[in-house]
């Protein structure tokens, strides 16, 4: 990894690795997803031929795949997550890869803390400006990185992801909260608590914020600190947009990835699950 990489991560909280995954990479990944999502489809149809709800099957079956549907179809797959925990070839051949990114990035050894893929249907898949560390402060890091793999092209067309080019910048003379972390003092947004935007944040901060477009092809890898915001707009072509999240925490806060599929498997239906997700669980009141 570059010392200019390095140095543009630590300025802006995020950069992009073009082509950082091989194309035996690639096809691991597509025949894991396959498997994944038939996974996911099943599930989904298994439950409404039940009429047993998320939340009560999870708390039943602590060691299964996570599904998540669109909110206007529950046989559609939105999101699916738990990967490490249910596929092996993920967890032994990709997850210590995405390590050795991050490592050469930050200096730090990093463990993983939750993995998650988007499938961003034609339509659908919007996510509103947030910052990741907000769904992450009920257990002790205060700090992660987070490795996206595209499997399919990201477009402005199909919902690529939006980042800021230098947000510190754009906020300068502003109070927010800061935390401390392993990349300096790094400031906690006003975001909505509750309602149909719970976790977003506010938009007289959104407004603020000068974004600008990630595109990818399948095989870049796009790596950000939880601090950044970040958005995606709806997927308006007629193809899914699918998109593999790996989220680590230094490895000197602990381990928590056990803990924390354990508590979402619990607790399947409470909102800071499902921080700006476009899902009904994220719609809750808190």
């Amino acid at each position: 990894m570059s010392a200019f990489n390095k140095e543009r991560f630590m300025r802006q909280g995020y950069i992009v690795l073009e082509q950082g995954l091989t194309a035996q990479d690639m096809q691991m990944l597509e025949t894991a997803s396959a498997d994944l999502y038939g996974h996911s489809g099943q599930l989904l149809q298994q439950l409404q031929q039940s009429g047993a709800s998320l939340n009560d099957f999870y708390q039943q079956n602590l060691d299964e795949l996570i599904v998540v549907p669109e909110i206007d179809d529950p046989l559609k797959v939105c999101r699916y997550e738990y990967i490490k925990g249910y596929n092996p070839v993920i967890r032994e051949q990709l997850v210590p890869k995405l390590q050795g990114f991050i490592k050469a990035l930050t200096g730090d050894d990093f463990v993983l803390f939750k993995d998650k893929c988007n499938a961003k249907n034609p339509g659908g898949g919007a996510f509103e400006p947030h910052q990741d560390v907000i769904a992450y402060n009920h257990l002790k890091p205060n700090f992660h990185v987070t490795v996206a793999i595209f499997l399919d092209e990201a477009t402005l067309e199909n919902g690529c992801l939006f980042f800021p080019e230098n947000y510190r910048r754009d906020l300068e003379g502003h109070d927010y909260a800061l935390q401390n972390t392993p990349n300096g003092e790094l400031p906690i947004l006003p975001s909505y608590d509750g309602g149909s935007s719970h976790g977003a944040i506010q938009q007289e901060v959104v407004e603020r914020i000068q974004w600008q477009p990630v595109e990818a092809k399948p095989g870049d890898v796009v790596i950000f600190d939880s601090y950044v915001p970040h958005y995606s707009e709806k997927n308006a072509s007629d193809k899914s947009r699918r998109a593999m999240f790996y989220t680590f925490n230094a490895q000197h806060f602990g381990d928590f990835y056990d803990e924390y599929y354990d508590m979402k498997h619990r607790e399947f239906d409470n909102p800071s699950f499902h921080v700006a997700t476009p899902t009904a669980h994220s719609k809750s009141a808190m």
